[in-house]
């Protein structure tokens, strides 16, 4: 268990975390850090207001610092209000705690059981079905649920024992809701013929969270081994070694370690059989909300997110003396020491690809034309209207950190080109 400097409660105000503020503050001497709490103001009900006033005269009878974060919930295409608001939620919740600080969610078991079935009836993975852990990294601390043990029932008899108040939400009664129809029509039958659903479903869930885990560590294994990769490629001859599922288990794996949401099995299985088969010289694309894969030549490249903007027409006037900052995301452009002999006092252009642009390399004989001077320089391209490109009067000095073009030569480029890791080549 890990050693927190401060825990933080997301304290709703229902049953669930209000037992557990009151648990928190009956120990507070033992946890040996910092007890504060965070209430998330959706302004979805009409009541929130009140919800609100609610939590703080609960948190100021028991001595504990709460902080009220208002969020405004939009509509998202492809997504419920409910999930919605769960993300901006768990965003406000990120955005006041500390770091190495534990936020404590009130998940119990009954919420586990549900969570469970959610995900088999999603047809979710062994990842999925490991539902929620006890304690997990998260932003930038850990995030823990104390009370995935104890069952719904055991919680309100606690309550009403203690003579407790708390909310009720009139949406936990709205049986469209996948959850609540789980809650209130699927689960009272189930428990009727196994009693012991918690428990046994909850043990499940803590065996699918290490099949996770396994997985996850035989896809580290598999990148280690792999030759030729960084955080953003892949060498299409590595995941074509791999059986089917095993290269799947080392994408999703790799998409994680980036910080990329994995798309459906469908997309992944589909885009992967794009991508392994399709001719060296194309160049195929495979997207998803959230992320994208394409290929060039023998490399898989992932995207966190839809590409930049082309800058079409943009040209900039750069003197040399600081780092330039270039338009629509794509990073800086720096000298990486002094100004080379060829480099004019009154400065240079950074231009985008335009027609009419040619480069001669040092050593080859004639001026080659922007796209196969891209080729030559294995610029995927995607990047090649992206890349800046120093222009002196109307001849092409340099393509970015890549090369530089006679009359402009010397031993090195002379230029870094600072920018995601996502846009390297």
């Amino acid at each position: 268990m890990p050693v927190p400097r401060g825990y933080l409660l997301a304290f709703s105000g229902g049953l669930d975390s209000t037992v557990l503020l009151h648990l928190l503050a009956r120990m507070r001497e033992r946890l040996q850090a910092p007890l504060r709490a965070v209430h998330v103001h959706h302004g979805l009900h009409p009541d929130a207001d009140s919800w609100s006033r609610h939590c703080m005269a609960v948190c100021e009878g028991l001595s504990v610092p709460l902080e009220v974060v208002e969020v405004q919930v939009a509509d998202a295409p492809r997504q419920s209000l409910e999930m919605a608001a769960r993300e901006a939620r768990y965003d406000a919740i990120a955005s006041v705690m500390d770091d190495q600080e534990m936020v404590l969610l009130a998940h119990h078991g009954d919420d586990q059981v549900e969570t469970l079935l959610l995900q088999l009836l999603r047809g979710a993975g062994a990842e999925g079905l490991a539902s929620m852990p006890s304690v997990r990294r998260w932003r930038r601390g850990w995030l823990a649920r104390p009370l995935l043990g104890e069952r719904r029932s055991s919680l309100r008899e606690w309550a009403s024992r203690q003579r407790l108040e708390w909310l009720e939400d009139p949406s936990n009664a709205d049986r469209r809701m996948a959850r609540n129809y789980l809650r209130h029509e699927v689960l009272p039958l189930l428990r009727r013929r196994w009693p012991g659903l918690a428990t046994t479903l909850g043990r499940s869930a803590r065996h699918c969270a290490e099949a996770a885990g396994l997985c996850a560590d035989l896809a580290a294994l598999d990148l280690l081994r792999a030759e030729g990769w960084n955080d953003w490629q892949l060498r299409l001859p590595v995941l074509a070694a791999l059986s089917p599922p095993r290269r799947r288990n080392l994408v999703r794996h790799w998409m994680r370690c980036n910080g990329v949401g994995p798309p459906s099995a469908r997309v992944l299985d589909n885009g992967l059989e794009v991508l392994l088969k399709a001719r060296p010289d194309s160049a195929p694309e495979v997207h998803w909300k959230g992320g994208g894969l394409r290929r060039f030549r023998d490399r898989i490249y992932l995207f966190p997110a839809p590409l930049p903007p082309v800058p079409r027409g943009r040209v900039l006037r750069w003197s040399g003396e600081r780092a330039l900052r270039l338009p629509e995301g794509l990073g800086e452009l720096r000298l990486k020491g002094e100004r080379p002999p060829w480099f004019p006092r009154q400065g240079v252009e950074i231009s985008f690809r335009r027609a009419g642009l040619k480069c001669g390399l040092a050593g080859r004989a004639g001026r080659l034309g922007f796209k196969r001077l891209a080729q030559e320089l294995g610029i995927p391209p995607w990047l090649r209207p992206r890349l800046p490109l120093v222009v002196i009067g109307e001849r092409l000095a340099a393509v970015a950190d890549k090369a530089v073009c006679e009359p402009f030569d010397g031993d090195d480029t002379p230029f870094e080109w600072m920018r995601g890791g996502w846009l390297q080549y």
